[in-house]
C-alpha cells in the first residue's frame, strides 16, 4: 500500500499536474504568481515525500552511498524549491514594475490630453484681442480671463500635475521648462508647455 501511494505513477501524475498549472499560471495576461508559488511548493513536497517514502521502505538496507544520496536528493529539493520561489518572486516584481510603468505612461498622456482640451475650450470663449479704440479695457479683460484660466487649471489639474512631476523625477525624468512652470503656471502658454512636457515624459518612458 505504501509503495502504491508513493509510486512513480502517483507522484509523477501529481508533479505533471502541478507543473502544468504552474506553466498556465505564469502565461496568463495577469500572471497568478500566488498560484505559481503554490504549485512549486506542491512539486517540492511530492518529490520530498517520494524520497522519504523510499527511505522509509528501503532505508534498513541502505549503505553509506544510499544514505548520502537520500540526503543530497532532499537538499536538492529544498534548494530547488527556494530557488523556484525566488525566481517567481522576481518575475512578480518585474511584472508589477512594468505594470506601474504602463499605468504611469497612460496617466501622463491622459493628463496631457485633458489639459490641451481644457486650453482649447478656454480659447473658444476667450475675449477678443486688444483693439486700438478700447485697448486698455481689452487688455484688462484678457488679463482677468487669463487669471480665471489659471484658477480653473489649478482646481482641475494642479495637484495631479505636481504629483506626476514628482513621480517622473523619481524615474529620472526632468525638464527645465516643466520645473519652472509646474507649480504655479502664470498663463495659458505655460499651461500648454506643461501639457506638452508631460506627454514627452510618457513618450520617453515608452522608449526605456
Amino acid at each position: 500500500m505504501f509503495r502504491r501511494v508513493f509510486g512513480w505513477w502517483t507522484t509523477g501524475a501529481g508533479i505533471a499536474a502541478a507543473s502544468a498549472f504552474l506553466a498556465v499560471a505564469l502565461r496568463q495576461n495577469q500572471p497568478a504568481f500566488d498560484v505559481a508559488n503554490a504549485c512549486a511548493s506542491i512539486i517540492a513536497v511530492i518529490i520530498a515525500a517520494k524520497v522519504l517514502a523510499w527511505v522509509a521502505i528501503s532505508g534498513a538496507t541502505f549503505g553509506r552511498e544510499e544514505r548520502l544520496l537520500a540526503f543530497v536528493m532532499l537538499a536538492s529539493v529544498a534548494l530547488g524549491w527556494i530557488g523556484a520561489g525566488e525566481r517567481i518572486d522576481e518575475r512578480a516584481f518585474d511584472f508589477r514594475a512594468a505594470q506601474q510603468k504602463a499605468d504611469f505612461m497612460s496617466a501622463l498622456h491622459d493628463t496631457s490630453v485633458r489639459i490641451m482640451q481644457f486650453c482649447s475650450a478656454r480659447d473658444r470663449v476667450a475675449p477678443p484681442h486688444p483693439r486700438p479704440a478700447t485697448w486698455q479695457q481689452d487688455v484688462d479683460a484678457f488679463d482677468r480671463f487669463e487669471s480665471d484660466t489659471v484658477r480653473a487649471y489649478e482646481r482641475r489639474f494642479g495637484a495631479r500635475v505636481r504629483a506626476a512631476h514628482d513621480l517622473a523625477s523619481l524615474r529620472g525624468l526632468r525638464d527645465r521648462d516643466l520645473d519652472a512652470f509646474f507649480r504655479h503656471p502664470a498663463n495659458e502658454f505655460q499651461i500648454r508647455v506643461i501639457a506638452k512636457k508631460l506627454d514627452s515624459f510618457s513618450t520617453a518612458l515608452a522608449k526605456r
